[in-house]
């Protein structure tokens, strides 16, 4: 009931009053008392229908939130998280209201999903005002939530290692890593096929990183030359002269790149390196990942070129895994990328965490071929944006099924720097897989000390980053060191662990909807 319908009913009564003259001052004394204790009574009330308005308003906003988080659900767990938060601000039958129950009516979303709204009613029972013939009032609520992406460069830096074709609650990893990646990225873009200030790049990673043929000028002059040329070209010795093509610099031309997929070594020691660490940009200093052809030095792991060419499981491509994906706008071009994503080779993660920085660091503004031009801010021409852009957030997720293991196997990755040392494979002094600063072969040592350099780096590249602004969430998938993924995250918060396939959906969930920034709009 309105305040102006119990207004009219004051006037009435005292109306009525005024036309009996009968016992005049009992009238007097009445028409005081009853607009005072009326007044009391409205004020007492009124002052419990406000407590009640906010409460519900409070529950409202919290259901509102708890519906826009999880809204790419199914309609009956909306529902079912919405009153979960209702319920914990507005318990039932609280100030002896009748229960109220979130569903089609009174919760409702748009078909983009991307505004939520509530509604709901209660009638409060009155006190003072029950003897004026008001028993009750109607309290009523309305809450609006807009899905909201703050603007948001995020690099999805992805484990694609052999263990990663393992099984887990009845699914391979892999496949399992596919569909949360998708969701998060359906989280992130809704309905849209691009939103307004979003990027999102992927780097698959092994113990090296496929920055793609397309980017061959972040190779040294020597190297992309012979690259370029089929009859000069080391990918090409095995007589297979697989060429793949990109388009230069945008001019509409279309070199040849002979044999090379794409990954690089580092350009830094394992042992005492820095510049691996870095975000510096390339000049002319990246030397093409080449995997020597031998049969001699591991009977497991062979390399024997003519088995099945350059771009199969074996040739100087040899684990080198999918290649990158930069800052992309179209939500459809992500997921195909994510679906694209295969396994091979053992694991280095400060080799994928430290080109998923070179993926967002504004000092590779311009390098990376194809990276997005759509929506970009005034003043650009090209990604990655400037650190403290406003309302813009950089953002690392990083996922890993396993511990670092460079030196668990006898093979060649990004760290054998072999052109650096003029020392090739199956040639004397020649670590297959770990040259350093230092003594220049790391061959007497254990594979644990591998590990806890490779380890020091993870740690080191995760500090770097953070120091920069970059927001890091670290994600374990059944096993992995704990200790340095939950140090590697911006915060405990962060962190993930996941030991089942549907634990790392609902990680990959969590993040999204915790991207996914919503603001209360009414």
């Amino acid at each position: 009931m309105s305040i102006s319908h119990i207004f009219q009913i004051y006037r009435r009564k005292i109306s009525a009053f005024t036309h009996d003259t009968r016992g005049v001052s009992a009238i007097l004394i009445a028409l005081i008392a009853i607009p005072l204790f009326g007044f009391v009574g409205l004020s007492v009330d009124l002052g419990r229908a406000y407590v009640l308005k906010s409460k519900l308003s409070t529950a409202l906003d919290a259901a509102g939130l708890a519906a826009g988080r999880n809204i790419f659900a199914s309609d009956s767990e909306i529902y079912a998280d919405a009153q979960k938060y209702f319920d914990a601000n507005f318990p039932s039958g609280y100030m002896s209201t009748t229960p109220i129950t979130l569903n089609s009516s009174n919760l409702k979303w748009d078909s983009t999903r991307e505004t939520v709204t509530l509604s709901v009613h209660v009638d409060l029972n009155t006190t003072f005002m029950n003897v004026l013939g008001l028993p009750s009032l109607t309290v009523g609520a309305l809450a609006e939530v807009n899905r909201d992406n703050r603007g948001m460069e995020l690099v999805l830096v992805l484990d694609n290692t052999g263990s990663m074709n393992s099984y887990t609650s009845g699914a391979r990893r892999i496949e399992t890593l596919k569909t949360a990646s998708k969701n998060l990225i359906d989280i992130l873009y809704g309905n849209d096929e691009i939103k307004k200030k979003l990027w999102v790049g992927i780097v698959p990673y092994t113990t090296q990183v496929n920055v793609g043929p397309q980017n061959i000028n972040f190779l040294s002059n020597a190297d992309r030359d012979n690259i370029l040329n089929n009859t000069t070209s080391i990918f090409t010795a095995d007589g297979n002269n697989t060429a793949l093509g990109r388009n230069v610099n945008g001019s509409g031309g279309n070199d040849t790149v002979y044999g090379w997929k794409g990954c690089v070594e580092m350009r830094d020691h394992l042992d005492g390196g820095t510049k691996d660490l870095s975000d510096d940009p390339p000049n002319n200093d990246f030397v093409p990942y080449f995997y020597n052809s031998t049969e001699s030095y591991s009977t497991n792991y062979k390399n024997d070129w003519a088995t099945n060419g350059v771009s199969g499981s074996r040739g100087p491509n040899k684990y080198c895994p999918p290649p990158v994906l930069p800052l992309t706008a179209e939500k459809s071009t992500i997921k195909g990328h994510i679906d694209k994503m295969e396994t091979s080779g053992p694991t280095a993660v400060n080799i994928g965490l430290i080109w998923g920085w070179r993926a967002l660091s504004p000092r590779w503004n311009g390098q990376w071929y194809g990276s997005s031009t759509v929506n970009l801010p005034s003043g650009y021409s090209a990604l990655p944006l400037q650190y403290g852009e406003e309302f813009m957030d950089k953002v690392v997720i990083l996922m890993t099924d396993g511990e670092n293991t460079l030196g668990t196997y006898g093979i060649y990755h990004a760290y054998g720097r072999q052109k650096q040392f003029g020392i090739k494979q199956g040639e004397p002094g020649y670590d297959p897989h770990y040259h350093t600063s230092g003594s220049g072969n790391l061959a007497s040592k254990s594979s644990s000390y591998y590990k806890s350099l490779d380890d020091q780096k993870t740690a080191q590249a995760c500090t770097n980053m953070k120091a920069a602004g970059v927001i890091i969430y670290s994600v374990i998938f059944v096993s992995g060191n704990e200790g340095l993924f939950e140090n590697c995250a911006t915060s405990p918060k962060h962190y993930f662990k996941a030991t089942t396939a549907d634990a790392l959906i609902d990680n990959f969930n969590t993040i999204g909807e915790e991207l996914s920034n919503l603001r209360i709009s009414k």
